[in-house]
């Protein structure tokens, strides 16, 4: 038994591992993923008690991310530059550039959300998320991108809903993994109207820049994976860079 934990632990350490090489990975062999995410197909499908005992965990994770900042503040602002008085000759300030929001992380501690799919953990960080919801009625759009599952209303939003199994991994995702696939919750990125989709929601818990493998500086080819939680096996998501791959249909690897 530790041998087959063992096992899936290195083959999904070499997985995050070619994830950060900025070239397309040549030796790295995939049958050890693969079993790996056989395996998990199973496993997801058992109801039990501890699947019982997680959903109370993942319900004490919603209130930390699901509530929406108040925007009173943003309206004040804006009735204060409204109220400046005019000149004869209006001159429009310089857009300020956006802060690189991963710069910022690399210098301090940090929140994280982890949430898995497919057997693969995936982090992000609690300030650039924008809610959580449990997964509801998607509808499909023709002729978006595969791993476009459709649109979701929750409220008056409509939630544009990624397959992120498909997205992140297409290269593994088969028929079986597909079938396997049991989405419970839909995670939305920032501000926008994007959310991925997830399997089960794992913990919060604070990150410190010297536990993360960063992406590799002027790397671009993953824009969207800004490292690798070592001790937990886990990829770190860049989620402006993923909002931006996102609204340019582009997959998760960004093309020369």
């Amino acid at each position: 038994m530790n041998s087959k934990h063992s096992n899936s632990e290195q083959a999904m350490t070499e997985y995050l591992d070619a994830l950060l090489l900025e070239d397309e990975v040549v030796e790295f062999d995939n049958e050890p993923v693969k079993k790996l995410l056989e395996q998990a197909a199973p496993k997801i499908q058992q109801v039990t008690q501890q699947e019982s005992v997680a959903l109370n965990r993942d319900e004490d994770l919603l209130p930390l991310v699901s509530v929406k900042a108040d925007d009173t503040d943003t309206r004040e602002a804006l009735a204060e530059t409204e109220a400046v008085v005019e000149t004869d000759t209006q001159v429009e300030p310089e857009e300020e550039p956006q802060p690189d929001a991963m710069s910022e992380y690399m210098e301090d501690d940090f929140q994280a959300l982890f949430f898995k799919v497919a057997g693969l953990t995936l982090a992000v960080p609690l300030k650039s998320l924008g809610g959580i919801h449990q997964v509801g009625k998607i509808s499909p759009l023709m002729g978006k991108p595969k791993w476009f599952k459709g649109i979701m209303t929750e409220r008056e939003d409509k939630l544009q809903v990624v397959d992120t199994a498909r997205w992140v991994m297409p290269e593994k995702y088969t028929e079986e993994l597909e079938e396997s696939l049991d989405y419970q919750y839909l995670i939305t990125l920032n501000d926008s109207p994007w959310g991925l989709l997830c399997e089960e929601l794992v913990t919060s818990e604070p990150l410190q820049p010297e536990a993360i493998q960063w992406r590799k500086e002027g790397s671009n080819k993953r824009p969207w994976l800004a490292g690798v939680v070592r001790d937990r096996m886990c990829a770190l998501l860049d989620v402006n860079a993923l909002i931006t791959l996102l609204d340019n249909g582009l997959g998760h690897i960004q093309q020369d």
